[in-house]
């Protein structure tokens, strides 16, 4: 069985690998594979885009390093396509309590007080036991950042696209089709949503002005669930109180995006989550290497993507 692995790994960590009975393991750069190097390949780990895969008719298996999985609907539906859901939630979801924190807590304006030397109180602040929290898709991430919420008092819904079996961290859970008439109840809002026919556009301008007047907006998921122009003119309208984007639409930025300038619009380019925690590292290697283990065995393999769904 031959392997090509594409993900970034050091070489303390390929042992976990190549000591893999009956696999024969080649390691390189996704940006220097070519279609010579999938010759034969039965199975790779890591994004090498959908195109490459559909080439070459021996790859069985594609094992993603990232949750997303919107880039590769169109892969051939021969190949088993997995994800690494399950590795993100505790980074992510720290990243969202940082904004939640920082927005609450005025620690950006203070920063900017900071670099003009200036002492200030700014006044009153809030608790996150007084605030009401809608986490936006319950996956990985929005259920550890809802747990985290609920640890520290707050009352916290979610909505997901089929309501059953509520978590008890949980106070309330919906559907996405009652997202319109209960937004206006939240005043924190986090989207962690896959990128899918349904997501993108969600929120308008109409969805934008249903949410609660000086709610704070979090989105970690995809930029695209956000009309960026819509955001711009809510904000400039002082009907958020704050925005925080770990993601955008599209990304990079343009350098010219009115967003960059956006009164208490806070950008982070798309950070939260990648491989900068190192147990988030640790855990996709760990996806990895029990889906290999399934795969040699020839036993059923764990995240599998649905493609219709995207995720």
């Amino acid at each position: 069985m031959k392997l090509l692995f594409v993900t970034p790994i050091p070489e303390e960590k390929k042992e976990l690998f190549t000591c893999t009975d009956g696999v024969q393991i080649t390691f390189k750069d996704r940006a220097q594979v070519t279609q010579e190097d999938l010759e034969g390949i039965d199975a790779v780990l890591g994004n090498l885009p959908a195109a490459m895969i559909n080439e070459n008719t021996s790859v069985r298996w594609l094992q993603l390093d990232s949750a997303g999985a919107d880039p590769y609907r169109s892969l051939r539906d021969d190949c088993i396509l997995t994800n690494a859901s399950g590795a993100y939630g505790e980074a992510i979801s720290e990243h969202l309590l940082a904004c939640t924190l920082a927005v609450m807590k005025r620690l950006y304006p203070y920063r900017e007080m900071q670099s003009r030397r200036e002492w200030e109180n700014l006044g009153s602040v809030d608790t996150i036991s007084m605030k009401n929290v809608l986490c936006v898709g319950l996956g990985d991430i929005g259920t550890e950042y809802a747990r985290r919420m609920k640890l520290l008092g707050a009352r916290v819904s979610g909505v997901r696209r089929t309501v059953h079996d509520k978590p008890e961290f949980l106070d309330e859970l919906y559907s996405m089709e009652q997202l319109p008439d209960i937004i206006g109840d939240f005043d924190i809002v986090a989207l962690s949503l896959p990128g899918t026919p349904e997501t993108v556009g969600l929120f308008n301008d109409a969805m934008l002005r249903r949410m609660k007047n000086g709610a704070i907006l979090l989105n970690v998921g995809r930029g695209s669930a956000i009309v960026m122009d819509a955001l711009v003119r809510v904000m400039r309208d002082h009907h958020l109180s704050a925005a925080c984007l770990d993601v955008t639409d599209p990304e990079p930025l343009p350098k010219n995006h009115a967003l960059w300038n956006t009164e208490n619009v806070y950008i982070t380019p798309h950070i939260s989550g990648r491989f900068n925690a190192a147990v988030t590292y640790d855990k996709v290697l760990s996806i990895f290497h029990k889906n290999l283990m399934h795969f040699v065995k020839e036993e059923p393999l764990e995240n599998i993507v649905d493609r219709k769904r995207g995720y």
